[in-house]
């Protein structure tokens, strides 16, 4: 069993760094981390394109015309109903919470819909989609894309839900990637691009995994295993893109209360570097009785931001101040080389860095 620590549980909230799709049951029986961040090559890039976003708000809108519909007293028939469950949003959204063994019944969704919690909350939703329809997606991608090696291929579609779990995600993105985002009066524009950008950074990761898998093919299973968990500092990394610069406080698009919570956490970096290393040795060093076991734990790290976050940032970040973005680009399209250039920088200041143990266990010796 591993010796690294258990961290925080990830709340049922909606925030920029939402839970990966990857972490239900019934994913994990694929390759780890790989539906989050470095993926097998996507059928939606036949075309050669790298670039391509879309937003499709016709769940939400469908939502709302029902919701106010009812508001006059006069209850939707059935082709209005229809209207929404026959739009791409719903039907992707269906697809996904019955993928993760979850009850989805459609008569649950019209309760939902037709409820006084949404009728009282019909009017900021509406104003809501509204300033989100506003955004410019463009430049959005603009910002990671600093952050992305030129290899890599952003192309989603962006979905503003109205749904009863106020929880966004990344969905198939090996196929045909989309991100839910769910729809959050509470939002500002400034966090819902911030959003927008974390996740669209996840989706850039995923084009890369060819390449990445490739590399890591010769390690022993248990380091392979260690390697492929690595990716998971990827969130850290998206966290960095999307704030576009390690000079700009990462949680600036959000509320006082996020940034201090990061700050707080960020007091305790070398200790959560040192549970992170742990946790990576251990599974290099086979150091779990099955690889399930090993990615039990690993879950746990996500968190509310936990350390896959803010160690992924803290090493991306000061990387980038020391060797410049070239070389962080490098260590984004191989993570195992941000290990090595952290330690580097690390090093240089006498502060705690990643295990020799760990870095000589996943080295590429090609």
């Amino acid at each position: 069993m591993s010796r690294a620590a258990v961290n925080r549980v990830e709340p049922n909230r909606n925030t920029a760094q939402s839970v990966p799709e990857w972490m239900s049951p019934p994913r994990r029986a694929r390759a780890l981390f790989l539906a989050l961040t470095f993926l097998a090559p996507w059928a939606a890039f036949s075309d050669g394109s790298r670039s391509g976003l879309l937003l499709d708000s016709s769940e939400a809108e469908a939502v709302l015309a029902l919701a106010a519909g009812a508001a006059t007293g006069k209850a939707p028939d059935e082709s209005a109903w229809n209207g929404l469950f026959e739009t791409v949003p719903f039907l992707r959204l269906e697809k996904r919470e019955l993928a993760l063994q979850r009850p989805f019944p459609r008569d649950g969704f019209r309760q939902f819909v037709l409820s006084p919690d949404l009728a009282g909350r019909a009017l900021a939703l509406r104003r809501t989609l509204e300033s989100w329809r506003k955004t410019d997606l463009d430049a959005i991608a603009a910002r990671i894309r600093p952050y992305l090696p030129a290899t890599a291929m952003l192309r989603a579609s962006i979905y503003p839900v109205i749904k009863p779990r106020s929880n966004s995600f990344v969905f198939e993105a090996d196929s045909d990637p989309a991100i839910f985002l769910y729809l959050d009066p509470e939002q500002s524009p400034e966090a819902f691009a911030n959003t927008v950008a974390h996740e669209l950074h996840h989706i850039g990761l995923a084009s890369l995994q060819a390449a990445y898998e490739k590399r890591i093919e010769a390690l022993p299973a248990n380091a392979r295993h260690a390697a492929r968990w690595l990716g998971a500092l990827g969130e850290g990394l998206a966290v960095l893109a999307a704030a576009g610069s390690p000079d700009v406080h990462p949680l600036r698009d959000f509320p006082e209360a996020d940034r201090l919570r990061w700050d707080q956490d960020m007091q305790s970096i070398d200790q959560l570097v040192a549970q992170v290393d742990r946790f990576l040795l251990d599974v290099a060093e086979g150091g779990f009785t099955r690889p399930e076991v090993a990615d039990r734990v690993a879950f746990t790290f996500f968190g509310y931001r936990g350390p896959w976050y803010t160690v992924g940032y803290h090493a991306g970040a000061r990387v980038e101040k020391r060797f410049g973005r070239a070389v962080l680009l490098e260590c984004i399209a191989d993570p195992r080389r941000l290990l090595a250039r952290f330690n580097e920088v690390a090093q240089q200041d006498g502060s705690p860095g990643f295990s020799p143990a760990l870095l000589a266990a996943v080295k590429d010796e090609r």
